[in-house]
């Protein structure tokens, strides 16, 4: 079976070779092509050269299209793709809700499609799967229909055969198998990570995405690093230099930005004894990557004093379910709000 993957972020690349490495209905380690649909962002792109690096020894055929720069060699690139989607028999994405991605599944003949997002997008997914809704990240407002709309068109064919390849806890939707998650790639590839003597905190774009005031932020990182003990924090991709280096001048910590993805990093160390993390993808996946290492993942929770006046109410509630998922799940502890950020 021809099988295509579309990628756009260092994260879904790993996803993509872990479904791989897991093997699909008996079939076996996977083989399959990926189009990786390389973002702006620089440091998104040195994390997907280093994940393909490391993914270089699986059974994936890696090519890189431009598909953001440059006017004629842009549209090239994405006739390119095109054409591979329409050529593929089953289909691996990465994230449905990417306007790109929703522009290039019109062109789709596949009669399968499997969804590898680990992140946010996945338990949005299946909310709106399942409540009829339209593709709208979870901290947008909702949109008219649009490519969003002719992609829903698409994904709830009945003819379509549809897998999530999660390690999210969801109720599987209407129509929708679940393939768990196990990170069996990342755990074989790394068997037991090293562990230092430090905490790690993780840094998150909530910030950048406009959910939460930057001062307020800045505060809760200073209050949880002269508690906490921490020594390190590691930064999101997607955060901003400014906003690195306030952290770093306000708090002396050693600021470092991760060239693989969290999980990636974790697996294979050095990590801290202790890694804290606000609610995000990083709570549910690194106690599974982690598992049975000896590295404690607590939970620093947002508190509603932080969100900034244009986040919605589902957006806090989201941000919410997905910490309260965390705790449930995982068994993780948490830092009272109360604590931090005053």
């Amino acid at each position: 079976m021809t099988t295509l993957a579309l990628v756009e972020s260092p994260a879904q690349l790993l996803n993509v070779a872990e479904w791989a490495h897991a093997g699909h209905r008996g079939e076996g380690r996977v083989a399959l092509e990926v189009a990786v649909l390389l973002p702006m962002d620089a440091w998104s792109r040195v994390q997907l050269s280093r994940v393909a690096e490391l993914a270089a020894v699986s059974d994936l055929d890696i090519t890189r299209f431009e598909v953001r720069s440059g006017t004629v060699s842009r549209m090239r690139q994405i006739a390119a793709v095109r054409k591979r989607v329409a050529a593929a028999e089953r289909l691996v994405v990465g994230d449905l809700f990417s306007g790109l991605v929703q522009m290039l599944l019109p062109s789709a003949t596949a009669r399968e499609l499997v969804i590898v997002d680990d992140g946010t997008a996945t338990t949005e997914f299946v909310r709106i799967v399942t409540e009829g809704r339209r593709l709208t990240r979870w901290h947008q407002q909702a949109g008219g229909a649009g490519r969003g709309g002719r992609a829903m068109t698409w994904l709830t064919e009945p003819a379509l055969d549809r897998t999530l390849f999660t390690c999210m806890e969801v109720a599987p939707p209407p129509g929708i198998r679940i393939v768990s998650n196990e990170y069996g790639w990342t755990r074989s590839r790394f068997s037991r990570p090293t562990v230092r003597d430090g905490a790690d905190l993780l840094g998150t774009s909530l910030v950048e995405t406009g959910i939460v005031g930057e001062e307020h932020y800045l505060r809760a990182v200073a209050a949880i690093v002269r508690t906490r003990g921490v020594d390190r924090y590691l930064a999101h991709r997607r955060e901003s230099r400014d906003k690195l280096r306030r952290i770093a001048e306000a708090t002396g910590v050693r600021v470092l930005r991760p060239d693989l993805p969290l999980e990636l990093l974790a697996a294979q160390g050095p990590i801290g004894h202790t890694v804290l993390t606000f609610p995000s993808t990083v709570a549910h996946t690194l106690p599974i990557v982690l598992g049975g290492g000896g590295v404690r993942v607590e939970l620093c929770e947002v508190s509603e004093a932080w969100f900034t006046p244009d986040t919605t109410a589902h957006a806090v509630g989201f941000l919410h379910g997905m910490a309260e998922s965390a705790k449930r799940r995982h068994g993780l502890s948490s830092m009272s709000p109360g604590l931090v950020g005053r």
